[in-house]
């Protein structure tokens, strides 16, 4: 059993958003975990985005797996 804590966090305007994830992905004991659904957005969605075939190859398009590491031990995160 993981004695880890987790955290979700949102936030916005973008550049607030990217400088807490920058601010605690730089902690030794903290996991960040970016965006993990955009390659399944992109490709539910078919937007026309600058890589996005790469994105999608990268990140998949399954969100099954995604939440299932998301939701799984602390020390598994996807």
């Amino acid at each position: 059993m993981s004695t880890g804590v987790r955290l979700a966090v949102w936030s916005g305007p973008r550049n607030i958003s990217t400088a807490l994830m920058r601010s605690w992905e730089n902690r030794p004991d903290t996991k960040v975990v970016d965006e993990p659904l955009y390659g399944f957005y992109l490709d539910r969605t078919q937007l026309d985005h600058p890589g996005r075939d790469e994105i999608i190859a990268d990140m998949g398009s399954d969100w099954r797996p995604v939440v299932a590491g998301l939701t799984g031990p602390v020390d598994g995160v996807y």
